[in-house]
């Protein structure tokens, strides 16, 4: 019953995305894409929870705990002396720990089905199968990997389930994430360089 109700949240919470023209326009848990994350978090929330996920340090990101969201919690990615804290890319996250990765894939599948259908004629879907996370070395943290990149090149949406290995120290999560195009040249690029 949990499953159903938290695929009607978020199921409802992609309703506004129907009217978007543009990345900036989409949200998760009210943020877009170009917002301060300093109307979100307090200054101290993303000093305090700041890290670096990538080979260089020009990016960075905070990510902060939600009650009563469709998501467990918010992840945003600014540039690293970007004073303003403007955001690049923003991901929701909802945790596995201690629960079967299947239960990630099917709650998946059933958010990429309403994408499919909410972005018809407005993106082009990728399925990127399954692979491994380029952050792990070892080759064995996998995960599934779907985009629906706009047709007006601001941006993407993307979905995926990340299965990570113990060494890794990540929970295993489903994630969807609304990147900027200028991010995710980042991330095509330079990140894992």
């Amino acid at each position: 019953m949990k499953n159903l109700l938290v695929i009607f949240i978020i199921a409802f919470s992609f309703n506004s995305w129907a009217y978007a023209n543009d990345i900036n326009e989409f949200e998760i848990a009210g943020i877009s894409i170009g917002d301060s994350a300093l109307n979100f978090f307090t200054l101290n929330e993303i000093i305090e929870n700041k890290s670096y996920m990538y080979n260089n340090k020009k990016y960075a990101a905070s990510f902060k705990e939600l009650n009563n969201e469709s998501y467990e919690g918010v992840q945003i990615e600014f540039k690293d002396n970007d004073n303003k804290f403007l955001i690049k890319s923003l991901s929701g996250k909802i945790f596995y720990e201690n629960i079967s990765i299947n239960e990630c894939y099917k709650k998946e599948k059933d958010i990429v089905n309403i994408l499919k259908k909410l972005f018809k004629g407005k993106s082009e879907y990728t399925d990127h199968g399954i692979s491994s996370h380029p952050a792990d070395n070892s080759g064995k943290s996998k995960g599934t990997w779907h985009t629906f990149q706009l047709n007006d090149k601001t941006g993407h949406i993307s979905v995926e389930c990340m299965d990570w290995t113990k060494e890794m120290k990540y929970i295993d999560n489903l994630k969807v994430s609304i990147i900027s195009d200028e991010m995710n040249e980042y991330l095509l690029n330079e990140a894992y360089k």
